[in-house]
C-alpha cells in the first residue's frame, strides 16, 4: 500500500482569507455607501459570504489523500477528523497518467464525459487520471507527488498484465466515485 498527502500551501491559505474578507467588507461599504442600493448590495455581500464560506472550507480545511493498494487507486478526503472515501478506481482501468499539458496536447480536455478535481491547493503541479469509467471516460485531477506518480504507473503497468483475480468493484467501470 502506498499513500501521498499533498503538502498544504500555508501562502495561498491566507491570501484566500484574506482576499475574501477584504471582499466581504468592500462590499458591504458599498451598501453604506449607496442607500438606494443597500439591498441588493447586501444581498450580493450574503452571496461572497458563502462562497468565500465554501472556497475557504474546499481549500483550507480540507485534506486529500491518495492510496495505492491492490490496483486500486483510492482518494480520501479529510476534513478534520472525518475521513471520507471519494473514489475507489481499478487501475486495470487506466487509460493515461499526465500532466497538464500533456493533458491538453493529447486533447483529453475535448473526450471526457465526467470531470473530478481531488487537489487541495490552486495551481501546482497537478495530474490527470484519464480512465474507463462505468463505459465512459473520466478525468481525476489530483496532485500527487513524483515518488507516487512513479510508483502509480508501475502499478498501472502491472494491472493491466495481470489477470484479475480479485473481484470487480461495484459498477460496471470497475470503481466507485463519489
Amino acid at each position: 500500500m502506498y499513500k501521498c498527502k499533498p503538502e498544504r500551501n500555508p501562502k495561498q491559505a491566507m491570501l484566500l482569507l484574506l482576499c475574501s474578507i477584504l471582499l466581504i467588507i468592500g462590499t458591504f461599504s458599498l451598501g453604506i455607501l449607496w442607500e438606494e442600493y443597500k439591498g441588493a448590495i447586501n444581498l450580493a455581500a450574503m452571496f461572497i459570504v458563502a462562497i468565500a464560506i465554501y472556497i475557504i472550507i474546499r481549500f483550507t480545511m480540507t485534506e486529500m489523500e491518495y492510496t495505492l493498494a491492490d490496483g486500486t487507486f483510492i482518494i480520501t478526503k479529510i476534513v478534520g477528523n472525518k475521513r471520507t472515501d471519494q473514489g475507489a478506481l481499478d487501475l486495470a482501468e487506466a487509460i493515461d497518467l499526465v500532466t497538464k499539458e500533456e493533458y491538453k496536447a493529447k486533447g483529453y480536455n475535448k473526450t471526457y464525459n465526467n470531470f473530478f478535481n481531488y487537489s487541495q491547493n490552486l495551481g501546482g503541479k497537478h495530474w490527470f487520471f484519464v480512465v474507463g469509467f462505468a463505459g465512459k471516460r473520466a478525468v481525476i485531477e489530483f496532485e500527487p507527488n513524483d515518488p507516487f506518480v512513479a510508483i502509480m504507473k508501475d502499478e498501472i503497468e502491472k494491472a493491466k498484465k495481470e489477470p484479475h483475480s480479485q473481484p470487480p468493484h461495484e459498477g460496471p467501470g470497475g470503481g466507485i466515485l463519489i
